[in-house]
């Protein structure tokens, strides 16, 4: 498993632009999950150019919770690859331009070893993933 951090407040690499939010790559058993996509698609798409990732790859996206700060990059996200699966808490709005969107409520499989929390307190999820040395959890 490998994580990548695309979009934070603080960056640690020359080169990157911080802003408020969070965006991370997971990639885990040959899938390549962005999770969240901070507040601004231009600052998105320029850290994952400058971090050698290409959105045309990712498969799919998982939406930790409704804040601007973690969905606010989607719409640019999905203007260059809207064939994406996007996974939602039940309670956020459905993202326009998305080709599929599974909206979640009870916890569940997404890939072998790969799972969702299911929605937590009405408002979030988290995702979980399998590791030879336990369980890792991304939140938001």
């Amino acid at each position: 498993m490998k994580i990548t951090i695309i979009y934070d407040n603080k960056t640690w690499e020359e080169g990157l632009k911080a802003d408020w939010g969070f965006s991370c790559l997971v990639e885990a058993y040959d899938k390549k999950i962005l999770f969240d996509t901070g507040a601004n698609g231009s600052i998105l798409l320029h850290n994952m150019q400058r971090l050698n990732i290409d959105p045309t790859i990712i498969e799919e996206v998982f939406i930790s919770h409704a804040h601007g700060d973690h969905t606010g990059g989607l719409p640019d996200l999905l203007r260059i690859n809207n064939a994406v699966k996007v996974y939602i808490p039940l309670s956020c709005p459905e993202p326009p331009g998305a080709s599929e969107v599974v909206r979640v409520k009870e916890p569940f499989k997404i890939h072998e070893n790969i799972f969702s929390s299911g929605e937590l307190k009405s408002i979030e999820q988290s995702l979980m993933v399998k590791t030879q040395k336990g369980l890792a959890v991304v939140v938001g």
